[in-house]
């Protein structure tokens, strides 16, 4: 049985990160285990791409809620990064730290390590402004770059139809004074995307940290209620590794409660029903799920937008050369290049909305059928939109008590009234703006 003094499961953004700031003692040896592959997938590496990996079962988990009560039972995909990186590796790219008030409310006073003083010295710490010189060295750094120049013309259409319901503009959507409305910041680097294994996980590969990839952790093996390792499989074969000091689970909000509770980690309750044995009863494991629940709307344009670029051969040959020739164009981008957070029939002092613009319109097809961005033919734009502070409440349970099997994920979306409120309010916004 091998050992090290640090596990750590999962290398998306808090896995990679751990692994950056605990490499920084030398004396530690430290194994990263992450069930999918390396993040070299072309798709993952064009900015772009992110519509191609969207149903992609081997580097997405391709999750989906149990049925929802109050969305007439149905059951909503729930892609989750399933590669190093983690969701990072194929999410839209959008960096937007979130409001001050948003953190002030985790705290009773702002001296807390979790106050918005502390949290804004630990962004400006990790951010690396693309801006300021693409030539810095962006080692343990989240690349933040400003693609506005390169953005649709079309947004210029939803800016004047903002300024028209009195809606500011804003420079930056991470500034501390981010209401209204703007162009989004992206995690790209040279046109390609930066996820968080590039900013903080690829530099400490080379010193004491190991990474396997491909590796399905079971279980964590606990003894006297202390964790004492991990039980992983690779290639069908099983192995189990000792930890000296402890393991960090960083597997995301849903693989992370699902293999604690497999482990006998979690509601003794609900663990009995599954015949596991409680290792340590916590009820706290996988309840007080939070998730925005999001909603699109699709427009025809009266005016040329992307479906031109991306919907032709014509457009689409161009946008290739144009991307390998300048890394620049419509590949080397978010399809979410708009948007803003929005105080709209609120009485708090919050924006309660975070809306999207996207300048073209690709109809949303079932897993497998077809690529999520191909484009519609003729022209069009999304807004969509999130309620900012989903109050709705919900868990992670168990189906089976095999890996294998996905958990029960249910979010409760809309349980709450004022979710509903919110939703009610962001479509007003949309039908007004549009």
């Amino acid at each position: 049985m091998s050992e090290f003094d640090i596990i750590i499961v999962g290398a998306g953004s808090a896995g990679s990160i751990a692994a950056n700031r605990l490499s920084q003692d030398q004396n530690l040896k430290i194994l990263i285990l992450e069930a999918g592959p390396n993040n070299f997938h072309p798709m993952i590496k064009i900015p772009l791409g992110y519509g191609m990996t969207f149903y992609n079962k081997s580097i997405n988990w391709n999750f989906y809620t149990s049925p929802q009560l109050h969305l007439d039972n149905r059951r909503l995909y729930c892609p989750r990064g399933k590669v190093v990186g983690g969701s990072s590796s194929i999410n839209a790219m959008i960096y937007a730290r979130g409001f001050p008030s948003d953190f002030r409310n985790w705290t009773y006073d702002n001296s807390s390590l979790w106050g918005w003083e502390n949290i804004r010295k630990t962004f400006e710490n990790m951010e690396k402004n693309i801006i300021l010189t693409d030539k810095e060295n962006a080692t343990s750094k989240i690349v933040v770059n400003n693609v506005s120049s390169q953005h649709h013309s079309i947004l210029n259409n939803y800016f004047l139809g903002a300024k028209e319901l009195d809606i500011p503009s804003v420079d930056s959507f991470n500034a501390d004074n981010a209401e209204g409305v703007g162009h989004y910041d992206i995690t790209t680097r040279n046109g390609y995307r930066w996820s968080a294994a590039d900013g903080f996980l690829k530099g400490t590969l080379k010193k004491n940290v190991k990474l396997t990839t491909q590796a399905n952790v079971n279980q964590i093996t606990v003894s006297d209620k202390k964790v004492t390792g991990v039980k992983y499989s690779k290639k069908g074969r099983n192995f189990e590794v000792k930890a000296k000091i402890g393991v960090v689970m960083a597997a995301g909000s849903i693989k992370t409660p699902h293999i604690l509770m497999l482990s006998g980690i979690g509601p003794s309750d609900h663990l009995k029903d599954f015949g596991i044995e409680t290792k340590i009863d916590n009820p706290n494991v996988g309840s007080n799920l939070q998730d925005h629940i999001g909603i699109d709307y699709l427009y025809r344009s009266k005016v040329p937008t992307l479906n031109k670029s991306l919907g032709t051969v014509s457009g689409r040959i161009k946008s290739i050369l144009e991307y390998l020739i300048f890394r620049s164009g419509p590949l080397s981008l978010s399809i979410n290049q708009g948007g803003g957070f929005i105080r709209w029939k609120n009485k708090e002092d919050y924006p309660n909305l975070q809306v999207y613009f996207n300048p073209l319109t690709y109809s949303v097809s079932h897993a497998n059928k077809r690529p999520l961005l191909k484009t519609d033919k003729f022209d069009g734009f999304i807004i969509g939109f999130q309620p900012c502070r989903p109050n709705s409440r919900g868990n992670i349970r168990l189906l089976s008590k095999e890996i294998n099997d996905d958990p029960l994920i249910d979010p409760g979306y809309l349980s709450n009234e004022k979710d509903l409120y919110d939703l009610e309010c962001a479509y007003d916004f949309v039908r007004k703006i549009s």
